[in-house]
């Protein structure tokens, strides 16, 4: 009986012994085939241009769109492909099989689109350049996002303005002194004038009217925003045209002012510290078959704010539009109406708006005139 228990026990044991080690060695065989904190043998790096030391993982598309190239060094075969959330992607592969001949880097090309076919619109937008390993096996894929546009600090397309009608022929903007709370809370304001105390600034379906028939003169603040302090350069957008009589053609003055208050300076004057810049804007055709629907054609126009050291911007940085004379009337009116309003911060390394428009005034990135307008 003893002997008989001492050789089920051995054998329990041994049995304990074998499954012991049977278990180490399939973990042992698990950890020779794949070192959980090792790293992978495989490689994919992108460089925005061929004189770059380092790889970069977010990569800046030129918001004029085109041809953009990406430079890819990379030791397992690979195909690209982009994916963005529109429904149209704004950007294609068109190839990724060219091979710079001095470093041997693989060059994919992106075909990107301009940011719209009828407005001028700067606002960030995002997508994905995907690098997959052409070996599923290896599940191995590298994810590059690439941005086209900035990041908008003030937007407004007055969409929220529903008072009067969208047709400047008819006197039925609303004043700003009877908008509602809820719009006032918006933070647009407007000086009031020496002559009469009030500021001549209207509401239209849509946009804001400065002045009026009368020869009233009005600016349009913009409202505060505390991020300007983490800003150097802003660009502002915005669309302004000029009055014009639908009965006999007579036009108002066109001449405007964009000045900055409360910190930065017009970054065209930056060594001078000015501070404000006099636009011209175009008059829209009355008689034109499509009017009122085509009123903005050509009126897109970019200013460049820059903060310095003597002048920063800060938190009460504001623009200002200004028509006309805010003391008293003038003979002649100048009406203008001013849509589509976005001061946007450009970061350095970020597309170069300033040197491309060469300057502040009309848009000459992305104002389209209709013999221009591309997908």
């Amino acid at each position: 009986m003893k002997k008989t228990l001492t050789k089920s026990f051995m054998q329990i044991a041994l049995g304990h012994v074998c499954a012991a080690l049977t278990l180490t060695a399939a973990l042992f065989t698990v950890s020779c085939e794949q070192p959980t904190n090792s790293e992978r043998s495989e490689s994919i790096e992108v460089y925005v241009d061929l004189d770059e030391k380092e790889p970069v993982d977010v990569a800046s598309v030129r918001v004029v769109g085109g041809l953009h190239q990406l430079y890819v060094k990379s030791n397992v075969a690979f195909t690209a492909s982009w994916e963005d959330g529109e429904t149209t992607p704004w950007a294609t592969v068109v190839d990724d099989t060219a091979v710079d001949p001095k470093t041997g880097y693989r060059i994919v090309t992106l075909d990107v689109k301009r940011r719209h076919n009828t407005l001028a619109y700067y606002t960030r937008r995002t997508g994905t350049l995907i690098l997959q390993a052409n070996n599923e096996s290896l599940n191995f894929s590298k994810y590059i996002q690439v941005h086209q546009g900035s990041l908008a600090r003030i937007s407004s397309d007055f969409a929220w303005m529903t008072y009067a009608t969208n047709d400047p022929r008819l006197n039925d903007g609303v004043i700003l002194s009877s908008w509602s709370t809820t719009l006032k809370d918006r933070g647009y304001r407007s000086t009031p004038n020496l002559h009469d105390g009030k500021a001549h600034l209207y509401g239209k379906k849509g946009y804001l009217q400065l002045g009026d028939a009368e020869g009233h003169g009005a600016d349009m603040i913009s409202p505060y925003t505390s991020d300007f302090r983490y800003d150097s350069l802003l660009m502002v957008s915005f669309r302004a045209v000029a009055h014009t009589n639908h009965v006999d053609g007579t036009k108002d003055g066109n001449k405007f002012t964009v000045e900055v208050t409360g910190g930065g300076v017009i970054a065209d004057f930056a060594e001078s510290n000015k501070t404000s810049i006099e636009l011209e804007a175009p008059h829209f055709d009355p008689q034109s078959v499509e009017f009122p629907t085509d009123m903005w054609t050509g009126s897109d126009f970019l200013v460049f704010v820059v903060g310095t050291e003597d002048n920063p911007l800060t938190v009460n940085t504001t623009i200002v539009i200004k028509s006309g004379s805010l003391d008293t009337p003038t003979t002649t009116p100048n009406r203008i109406y001013v849509d589509n309003f976005y001061v946007r911060r450009v970061l350095e390394g970020e597309e170069p708006y300033f040197e491309e428009n060469g300057g502040s005034g009309a848009d000459k990135i992305l104002g389209l005139i209709p013999e221009e307008v591309v997908e």
